[in-house]
């Protein structure tokens, strides 16, 4: 491919990045019908610091992103502290629950403990208690592996997820991370940080262009886009090293996808002449392609849950629009009508939703989600700029996503109702794309 077609076929994928949708106002519900679930009260009072100047500021990150964790889960109402009582709570007989269900607290459990700093390690002992019981569900020692704020953020993500599995809301998601597109380093290239924003660091260093991330579904391998000098894919792991991904010379190939065991990669190519979506093995071999239409096919996402279909984007009716069609590239089916532009699917961890950005007519664009089952819309932003760029929480209940809110593109994530927004990137330039990787091993 010449610097000309790979000029043109990457104008091609800024254009579908850029092209936004419009809503047929009689299926799109303004949020997610969340009737029948109670929440349940939690008090978390504040772990006493361990002594010296250095427990203190440890002891500050624990109990800041313990409570950060536990109030984002979606699952849980923190107790205000304005009407706690008095007092230290590190061991079973510091509570007295008639004190924690009075008019005002009302809590239903506590989560206490006391923190420690011993041989340059931080660790604390966390405990959880349903305040109508005498006895603590758990006690366990959540150990760090330094003296370090890193490990005092490790030490809270480790008791919060616990919590949350204790009271059963499943596996937490406080050790997960998200890869996502940055231009800091001077040039966008592959990020990784963790589901909160912090401890950001790059993973790729094309000096290129390195875009639309992808995060395996069964280990820590993302691929990618990268310019060389055209759209590749490529493919690299966090904790190190690089997989071929072997394509015909000079062919255009990117926005790549996994299949839910790995062992596969859906993407975009040019090789006929037109854009059209492929499966291939995770090295690149055995390539099959899936769609012959005039127009546009790319953004292919395998259902995760049953990996049996493929939602994508489609220009065959004219404009882009999402699509779903079997593994096969058969039964092809039309999700968004004709009267606007659709992109950006993104399938929910059990496959029964798909996220993806829309733009009602005199508006930014927004995040939705189309119910499979019911095959109604549900609007989850509105009015707080261009939201793009979806990716779903291993745990279902929360999505991350790209706005330019603030005046420039950064990453936000929120509860799967559309609330508890929270930005998760905040500095200069921009920082999109981002993609959710899967529970912490």
């Amino acid at each position: 491919m010449d610097i000309r077609a790979s000029l043109k076929m990457g104008a091609v994928l800024v254009l579908l990045w850029a092209q936004g949708l419009a809503a047929r106002q009689d299926t799109i519900n303004s949020g997610i019908d969340r009737k029948g679930v109670a929440a349940v009260r939690v008090a978390v009072p504040e772990f006493q610091a361990p002594a010296g100047a250095k427990g203190a500021s440890l002891a500050k990150v624990f109990n800041e992103t313990l409570w950060a964790d536990l109030e984002f889960s979606g699952n849980l109402e923190l107790a205000s502290r304005s009407f706690y009582p008095s007092g230290v709570f590190s061991v079973p007989g510091d509570i007295k629950p008639e004190e924690w269900k009075a008019p005002g607290l009302a809590a239903q459990y506590i989560a206490y403990g006391s923190l420690s700093l011993t041989n340059n390690r931080f660790s604390a002992t966390g405990r959880l208690r349903d305040l109508g019981t005498p006895q603590d569900f758990f006690g366990s020692n959540f150990s760090g592996f330094s003296d370090e704020e890193e490990s005092a953020r490790v030490v809270a993500h480790n008791y919060a997820d616990r919590i949350l599995e204790q009271l059963g809301f499943g596996k937490g998601i406080a050790r997960t991370q998200i890869a996502f597109v940055s231009n800091r380093s001077g040039n966008k290239e592959i990020w990784v940080m963790d589901y909160d924003g912090n401890n950001p660091h790059r993973l790729t260093s094309t000096g290129t262009i390195a875009i639309t991330p992808s995060w395996s579904p069964v280990d820590d391998r993302v691929a990618y886009t990268a310019w060389r000098p055209g759209p590749q894919v490529e493919i690299t792991s966090v904790s190190g090293g690089r997989q071929a991904f072997a394509q015909p010379g000079g062919v255009a190939n990117y926005l790549p996808s996994w299949s839910p065991d790995g062992k596969s990669i859906v993407y975009s190519t040019g090789r006929d002449g037109d854009t059209e979506i492929y499966l291939a093995d995770a090295d690149g071999k055995n390539a099959k392609r899936l769609t012959k239409s005039k127009g546009i096919d790319t953004s292919p996402v395998f259902n995760p849950a049953t990996g049996r279909r493929i939602a994508f984007v489609s220009s065959r009716s004219g404009r882009p629009q999402i699509y779903t069609m079997s593994f096969d590239g058969t039964d092809v089916q039309q999700v968004t009508d004709e009267e606007s532009d659709a992109q950006n699917p993104a399938y929910s961890p059990d496959g029964k939703m798909i996220a993806f950005a829309w733009q009602k007519p005199r508006t930014g664009f927004d995040i939705f989600l189309y119910d499979t089952v019911t095959q109604r819309f549900t609007q989850l932003t509105e009015s707080a700029g261009n939201n793009e760029r979806p990716s779903w929480a291993p745990d279902g209940k929360h999505i991350a996503f790209q706005s330019n809110r603030s005046g420039t593109t950064q990453i936000y994530a929120m509860t799967v109702d559309g609330k508890k927004v929270r930005p998760l990137t905040n500095t200069s330039g921009i920082n999109e794309g981002p993609t959710w990787s899967r529970y912490a091993q």
